[in-house]
């Protein structure tokens, strides 16, 4: 049975439609080109020419942020707002909904990230088997062929978090009149293979690159940090058991293995040794302006980033979806991801305590709630009172979230009036009292200009987290784990107070430093897509996402006083066969091999 021929198809179709891009695109190539037709122009002429083998090299990065997206699932939509960091609007359904509500099944799981890997691995097998005739210098080789081998790790990497055992192929080139019935592979079998892929690239890629414009392309330190985040991954409680629903051991290790942790933490440290990576604060905040900079000149927190185009028509995308109406910008868009107030309330103090403790000077819900908070709150989320820039006025103002009476003079008074934009309720506003700012630019709003930016795929505040996680659970809150930690919070702005310890106490258990550390990559990577893995790895989905979800409304009366009441937003579910997605079952119809995930 040929149950892989639409893939095949799909991948020969991409490395067509390549080759139509270059014919549109290489006009230093035109004779050569013109000489051809698509259907007689073959591998051997893309591959023996440097030019077009090398922007064969750089179509494999295109989809390295897909599953990041904060617009995967729709215009709007992404994995974050499908757990307890954000909530999409209301007019918003698509497999973020799904998954939230529990409603998401074979039949209707999203099947992008299924096909785009698969003719992204395809891509990549056809560049290897056709590297010897590229010509360039063996040196360029080794580079290019552990860029594409990278990639290949990355998507692997991704389908792994989503499902489990995947299908490896290797390095075969499947063509269309192939019948593929290849079974899944083990978790182990997986991990393993993405783990050993990342220690073949990391002797095959610089540390860096000299030019500009090579930046983005996998490095030493990408595929190291790759590494580091998988063996996390594969060392935390949701694969580390004994499954009676998974004999064929898809989804779990079939055991629990404490060396696990220790190879996590061997990863991380790995990166750290190369001492080329640091935490960014070259300019004020610095936690916000880390995201905004890196293009033009090297940002050593990013480890791995995306570089738009500078050609790229809207590289204001995240304002337009996720800015308040008043600021928006010169796009339109359905706004959603709305941080929810379970978001807002992981963010401590500026003492660095949780909001939960009463030595933490937290006054409670009320007028000065967001005060001396962790700086990281109003660099991540827009409140009630936030200041941003407004279009055509000198200085920041407020950002007004209230519902109830506008202040006196509001009328014809953009400004003052925001509110009828941007209140709880009002249309195409938010529905939990708050909006993203994270990895926004304050000037770009309505009239202002595009700025391009790198999409931060991994940062090296993530690398310390996980070294911090896997030392925890291998040795305890070792001194090591509390400098990592603390030099986290000390970048962020949280103050050092007596002792230096940035409100982590001495002293702590294993069990309490662990909850110190979930915490931290709660807030320090929100809405990097970290918190929906993080909360199923750890096994603690049942409690963070089967419950109801709550926003703020604040009201204003005409005396100008607020009042606040916390309301529910949402109810979500989830439910044991929700730590893995399912299967598409249209791949399990063309690969009856295919075994589909417990629960489904």
């Amino acid at each position: 049975m040929k149950i892989d021929k639409n893939n095949a198809v799909r991948a020969s179709r991409m490395l067509l439609a390549f080759v139509g891009m270059l014919i549109i695109s290489g006009s230093c190539k035109k004779d050569f080109l013109d000489q051809k037709t698509l259907s007689v122009l073959g591998e051997s002429a893309i591959f023996s020419d440097s030019t077009y083998a090398l922007q064969f090299v750089n179509n494999r990065y295109v989809n390295a942020t897909y599953s990041w997206e904060p617009n995967r699932f729709s215009a709007v939509g992404g994995l974050e707002s499908a757990c307890d960091e954000a909530e999409p609007a209301p007019s918003v359904t698509d497999y973020h909904s799904l998954i939230s509500s529990g409603a998401a099944n074979p039949s209707n799981t999203h099947k992008v990230l299924y096909n785009t890997t698969y003719a992204q691995v395809r891509a990549v097998n056809i560049f290897l088997k056709n590297l010897n005739i590229v010509p360039v210098t063996a040196a360029t080789k080794k580079v290019w062929e552990g860029q594409v081998r990278f990639m290949r790790a990355w998507y692997l990497a991704a389908m792994i978090k989503h499902y489990g055992g995947i299908q490896l192929v290797g390095n075969t080139v499947f063509e269309e009149q192939d019948e593929i019935n290849l079974p899944r592979s083990t978790y182990e079998e997986s991990v393993n293979y993405v783990v050993s892929e990342c220690d073949a690239v990391a002797s095959l890629l610089p540390v860096s690159y000299v030019n500009a414009i090579d930046y983005g392309r996998a490095t030493k330190g990408a595929a190291l940090a790759l590494k580091a985040r998988v063996l996390l991954y594969a060392a935390s409680p949701l694969t580390n058991d004994n499954r009676t629903d998974d004999p064929g051991h898809l989804v779990s290790y079939g055991n629990a293995d404490p060396n696990r942790w220790k190879k996590a933490a061997d990863a991380a440290q790995a990166v750290i040794d190369m001492n080329y990576y640091s935490l960014y604060r070259a300019s004020a905040p610095a936690f916000y302006q880390n995201f905004l900079v890196g293009l033009t000149a090297p940002n050593l927190e990013h480890i791995f980033a995306f570089m738009p185009p500078t050609t790229t028509p809207n590289n204001m995308y995240r304002e337009t979806i996720m800015n308040p109406p008043s600021r928006g910008t010169r796009y339109t868009a359905t706004i959603s991801c709305f941080p929810l107030q379970e978001m807002v309330d992981a963010f401590g103090m500026a003492n660095g305590l949780p909001i939960s403790d009463p030595a933490s000077g937290y006054p409670g819900i009320g007028d000065n709630m967001y005060l001396n908070r962790d700086p990281r709150l109003a660099q991540s989320v827009s409140y009630n009172g936030a200041l941003r820039a407004f279009s055509g006025i000198t200085g920041d103002q407020p950002v007004r979230t209230y519902t109830g009476a506008l202040p006196a003079g509001s009328q014809g008074n953009p400004n003052l009036s925001s509110a009828q934009l941007d209140g709880i309720y009002k249309s195409n506003a938010t529905r939990t009292g708050y909006y993203c700012y994270k990895m926004l630019s304050n000037n770009v709003i309505n009239g202002g200009a595009e700025l391009n930016r790198p999409r931060v795929l991994i940062r090296y505040a993530e690398v310390l987290l996980n070294a911090a996680e896997a030392v925890n659970e291998t040795s305890g809150p070792t001194a090591q784990v509390y400098t990592w930690l603390r030099d986290i919070r000390s970048r962020a702005g949280i103050t050092a107070g007596t002792g230096a310890t940035f409100g982590i106490k001495n002293g702590l258990l294993k069990d309490e430093m662990r909850e110190v550390i979930r915490n931290e990559r709660r807030v320090e990577l929100a809405y990097e897509e970290h918190r929906f893995w993080d909360v199923r790895r750890w096994k603690i989905a049942p409690q963070t996402e089967n419950k109801e979800m709550h926003g703020l409304e604040i009201t204003r009366a005409e005396n100008g006083v607020f009042s606040y009441r916390l309301i529910v937003v949402s109810k979500h579910v989830f439910r044991e066969n929700m730590y893995f997605w399912p299967i598409p079952q249209s791949e399990i119809t063309k690969s009856p091999a295919l075994k589909q995930n417990p629960g489904y």
